[in-house]
């Protein structure tokens, strides 16, 4: 009997893919839950991670990826004349278990790295890191399911991608995954070869795998493509990463504006039991505030609070900078643009279009205009 074909997008929720493949949705979450993901039914999945579940599961069905629509493209900015520069945004990309989480750990100093291997990760975590005076914004994206959706909204996030292999394992398939997105997104590459304090490291031998098959040729090799020898576990050449990733990133003249109203990108949402929905923005011009009205996808609100990758209280969200937002009346999705409003009514216009060009149909309510205008 031939295999069951199926058409989902880049991501999907838990709910319709239950739906789509004809289970329950307590029966998914279980699934999801023996491969160390806590998943809720309106969370979203990548489609690689959607794929792994229904091999898991052993269902007759195969999986593709549908087309998705420009009309829904994030738009990008026109930068004016005076635009200034902004930190370069670095997505850390790699296989499951080369140690992406534990890399940027040890670049933030952190201890709270949990053991990778056989894990999918389901969001975005974003931080920011400092070197030699100037700030780096780090995105960690194990599972690469924002990163789908991301490219689903035609939204070109990232500057860098760091690209990390273990020097005792080399080239694995989300390897590959990683180079292709980062060259479809016209990211600059910089190869951080890690685990080179272990006994059977052979960086040596991913330069060749990368230099061979992928096209990535190493500066100390003739090519153009920055390959850094490190250890997260040792700390061994950190710096210098860093070093280089600022270097490729001068190459940019990376800018955004400023003075104009604050706009970016959904790179995380989840509910939490008193304080509703948690958003995590990342801000591309502007500054962001308490108080503004914002509109994301369909989703709208008002900011109540705002917080660092630190879960430090701040006043004002400028370019490049990842922070925690409540007071979304509802989750928007990854990958949605976000925009401020002056006004509750520039809001519902906002809103409105928002939800004509994702061909919904809007009906007036009472109480929910009451609300828009009101918060």
């Amino acid at each position: 009997m031939a295999e069951k074909i199926v058409n989902i997008a880049d991501s999907v929720t838990v709910g319709e893919l239950a739906e789509t493949l004809g289970l329950s949705v307590t029966t998914l979450i279980g699934e999801l839950f023996k491969n160390g993901i806590a998943a809720t039914i309106n969370q979203r999945l990548d489609f690689e991670t959607a794929q792994i579940i229904v091999e898991e599961l052993g269902l007759d069905v195969q999986l593709k990826r549908k087309t998705v629509s420009a009309e829904i493209h994030h738009h990008a900015h026109k930068l004016s004349d005076k635009a200034v520069p902004r930190p370069p945004i670095v997505a850390v990309m790699g296989h499951v278990d080369h140690g992406k989480t534990s890399l940027l750990d040890a670049i933030l100093d952190k201890k709270t790295a949990a053991s990778e291997a056989g894990e999918i990760t389901q969001h975005i975590s974003a931080y920011q890191a400092q070197r030699n005076g100037r700030t780096i914004t780090l995105l960690d994206t194990p599972g690469h399911e924002a990163f789908a959706a991301l490219r689903q909204h035609g939204a070109t996030l990232t500057d860098v991608v760091i690209i990390v292999v273990a020097a005792d394992d080399g080239v694995k398939p989300q390897t590959v995954e990683a180079i292709r997105f980062a060259r479809s997104a016209n990211a600059k590459i910089v190869v951080a070869i890690n685990k080179i304090d272990k006994e059977a490291a052979n960086p040596q031998l991913v330069k060749t795998q990368l230099a061979s098959e992928h096209g990535l040729n190493p500066e100390e090799w003739g090519g153009d493509t920055v390959m850094v020898e490190v250890s997260a576990k040792t700390g061994q050449n950190l710096d210098k990463l860093l070093d280089m990733v600022l270097l490729v990133a001068d190459m940019e003249d990376l800018r955004a504006d400023e003075d104009v109203p604050a706009e970016g990108l959904v790179i995380e949402a989840h509910m939490e039991t008193g304080r509703g929905a948690v958003v995590g923005l990342l801000v591309e011009n502007g500054h962001l505030k308490p108080g503004h009205y914002l509109v994301a996808g369909t989703a709208y609100g008002r900011v109540r609070t705002l917080q660092d990758f630190r879960g430090k209280t701040v006043k004002d969200a400028g370019p490049s900078m990842p922070v925690n937002m409540t007071g979304f009346k509802e989750l928007p999705q990854f990958g949605d643009g976000f925009e401020i409003a002056k006004s509750a009514k520039k809001k519902l216009a906002i809103w409105r279009k928002r939800l004509k060009l994702n061909k919904r149909k809007w009906q007036p309510q009472p109480m929910l205009l009451a609300q828009i205008f009101l918060r």
